[in-house]
């Protein structure tokens, strides 16, 4: 596979990227699980964006937990 993405910092080549865990505030009380998507050779951050699997866990939890109460009734 050919890659030709370059960091914007070094100038290297991307052939993969690092994934760090953060936290994204959204207000002054919410926050959500996030991702950071960063250059292995000097650490640029390239991207950030919501953590798409704790997304995914939050959401089944929130369908599941609607669903328990609306068979509740």
């Amino acid at each position: 596979m050919f890659h030709s993405g370059k960091c914007p910092h070094c100038k290297k080549v991307i052939s993969r990227v690092k994934v760090e865990t953060i936290q994204i505030s959204a207000g002054l009380k919410e926050s959500y699980a996030g991702v950071t998507y960063v250059c292995p050779g000097c650490q640029c951050v390239l991207a950030v964006a919501m953590d798409p699997l704790a997304l995914n866990a939050d959401v089944v939890s929130r369908l599941l937990k609607a669903l328990r109460k609306g068979s509740a009734r």
